[in-house]
């Protein structure tokens, strides 16, 4: 017998010496990483092209919000306004006298307020079994399409005169005309989406710039986004409130977009593209309100059951004078949040309601047609100054040659960079 006691231990493979240490992998987590950046958030102060030619490219450039059209100024200034009234779709003309349509940008769809002599006019608009009548109401060029909802008439022998009251087609997507629902996702969606789907099989299309004018888009988790017995406009206007945006319906088509109601900070107007100018030639009567507020620096923006928690403070300053705090429910991303917050603190500070008298020009020529939630430069007498339109009125005498007139109501604010 014959036994090997000799032990050769086995070559042990290089390795690191903490190579037992386990390393949990999970989602990077940014805190705080805003106030790492002192100089704020970038945005643009002017995206006018430059004029610089690009040799790899030989296509338009688009400009994020196109300057203004410089207004004519001029000594005497004539114009042949024309108004007409038809039914569709047959466009049997109307003999309609008192006419007011008007908008604020609180408002989803525009309003007419009109008045008709006799029974037989009547007849062409009295709503009937298959619904409302439909009316075209052009000023100048600019097309309305309305909905007659009500009448009320007053009479004596051979005098017959009816008040008529309608509002544009997008009136069909709320009260009473869009039936209430119910819903609740169970799936994550974004904002566009939501609001996009509220219009299926209803013939409206919606037109919402997430890049550039905004509001933003997020994104809400499956179960966050739900309501009760709402109609598709209350749904889509609540959206756009939750960003700090408005529903601008078109005049004839059925077409909404969203809009941001301020598309820059007050404090930024100063330096912003304005949409329309108006100079103090064309103005034939003005008003000022005085509506003091306080400057507020800083607002707190949360959701409800879902979503997130924001502190949106102005830059620059302590953020010590709050303004009232925001619960609401799909406010479940930081960039809604911050678009809210804002336009609450936008709301604030030294601030007057002027009311300008302008002539309603055709589209072609400058200012034209004053939409609410548009920028608007006043050259005045003494000063220029910038204002957002609150609300858009036109009144016309009758049809044919009539006396137009079209009332704005501008948000004018006294503070810095404004």
């Amino acid at each position: 017998m014959f036994f090997d006691f000799r032990y050769e231990p086995a070559a042990r493979v290089i390795q690191p010496v903490d190579s037992g240490t386990t390393i949990s992998i999970n989602k990077a987590r940014s805190v705080n990483r805003f106030l790492h950046l002192l100089w704020g958030r970038a945005r643009a102060l002017d995206p006018v092209p430059t004029g610089i030619e690009y040799p790899d490219y030989q296509g338009p450039i688009t400009v994020i919000v196109p300057p203004p059209a410089e207004p004519d100024i001029l000594e005497t200034y004539m114009i042949a306004n024309s108004v007409s009234v038809v039914v569709l779709p047959d466009r049997v003309p109307l003999d309609m006298t008192g006419i007011r349509i008007g908008r604020d940008i609180d408002s989803f769809a525009w309003t007419l307020s009109a008045q008709l002599f006799g029974r037989t006019s009547l007849n062409q608009v009295r709503p009937d079994a298959a619904g409302p009548k439909q009316v075209e109401v052009t000023i100048n060029g600019h097309v309305w399409v309305f909905l007659i909802e009500r009448y009320s008439g007053t009479g004596k022998l051979a005098d017959e005169r009816y008040t008529l009251t309608g509002a544009s087609r997008t009136q069909l997507l709320a009260a009473p005309y869009a039936p209430a629902r119910s819903q609740v996702n169970t799936a994550a969606i974004n904002a566009e989406l939501a609001a996009s789907n509220e219009l299926i099989n209803t013939g409206f299309t919606l037109e919402w710039d997430t890049w550039q004018l905004g509001p933003p888009d997020w994104t809400m988790p499956a179960g966050a986004f739900s309501y009760q017995a709402q109609t598709p406009m209350q749904v889509i206007a609540a959206l756009a409130e939750t960003a700090g945006g408005v529903v601008s319906p078109a005049l004839a088509d059925d077409v909404l977009t969203i809009l941001p109601r301020y598309r820059a900070p007050v404090w930024q107007w100063s330096s912003a593209i304005m949409d329309r100018i108006i100079p103090a030639a064309i103005v034939s009567d003005w008003g000022s309100e005085w509506q003091p507020l306080p400057e507020w620096n800083s607002c707190y923006v949360s959701g409800t059951n879902y979503g997130v928690s924001v502190d949106v403070r102005r830059a620059g300053t302590a953020g010590d004078n709050p303004a009232p705090d925001v619960f609401t429910d799909w406010m479940t991303g930081t960039d809604p949040a911050r678009s809210r917050g804002t336009a609450e603190l936008c709301k604030g500070g030294d601030q007057e309601v002027v009311t300008l008298d302008l002539p309603l020009f055709l589209e072609a020529t400058a200012p034209g047609l004053v939409t609410p939630a548009q920028l608007c430069e006043v050259r005045d007498v003494d000063e220029t100054w910038r204002g957002l339109c609150l609300s858009t009125e036109i009144t016309a005498e009758g049809v044919g040659a009539s006396r137009v007139k079209q009332t704005l109501r501008l948000e004018r604010h006294h503070r810095e960079g404004a």
